[in-house]
């Protein structure tokens, strides 16, 4: 009995190790970063309209494929937001929504536009 209670106290001590020596700090929360990816073509943001929960940091990952748009830039108005988007290069946008609500995105001449709702 000792010595199953020793097993289990040395299994654990590993366990903690283990996570304290890689930097974790137990099971990843799904809710601590959201992501998404938006695509620039000729006929507009695909996906045009994206979802977000409030008071959770998003990471908006914007590519430009082709150089026939004329979205050359994106536009966050509510989020104070402005960003080149060079060719082929993915543009990541950081930000977290305080407040429920829907959202535009544009291109820096806005003619292009998305939404994000924001829930």
């Amino acid at each position: 009995m000792r010595d199953t209670y020793l097993q289990l106290s040395l299994s654990s001590l590993l366990l903690l190790a283990t996570f304290q020596s890689t930097g974790a700090k137990g099971p990843a929360r799904s809710s601590s970063m959201q992501r998404t990816r938006i695509e620039i073509n000729a006929e507009g943001y695909q996906p045009a309209t994206v979802k977000l929960r409030r008071g959770v940091r998003a990471r908006v990952t914007f590519v430009r494929p082709t150089d026939a748009t004329c979205a050359r830039e994106v536009v966050l108005p509510d989020f104070g937001i402005r960003r080149a988007l060079p060719l082929n290069r993915p543009v990541v946008v950081s930000f977290t929504p305080k407040k429920k609500g829907e959202f535009t995105f544009v291109c820096g001449m806005n003619m292009m536009r998305g939404q994000l709702i924001v829930q």
